[in-house]
């Protein structure tokens, strides 16, 4: 059975400072592109430039009937 846990933020630069606080304590990232402090693009940026993490991007205006809804990276 897998065990996991789940650290929920509402901002990125909270998001960015608990990475940054544990670096080993993360396996992957869930991010929404759009968020109120900072660009999701700019996260990712930060993210794939500071630690060695996958990045799932989630984009709001996209619809499963696209056939496109994330972003992996």
């Amino acid at each position: 059975m897998w065990e996991f846990s789940v650290t929920k933020c509402n901002r990125a630069e909270i998001a960015l400072s608990l990475l940054r606080e544990n670096r080993n304590g993360y396996d992957i990232v869930i991010s929404d592109v759009h968020m109120p402090d900072m660009d999701g693009f700019k996260l990712l940026e930060l993210i794939g430039l500071e630690m060695d993490l996958p990045v799932i991007s989630k984009f709001p205006f996209a619809v499963a009937s696209d056939g496109f809804n994330d972003l992996s990276c």
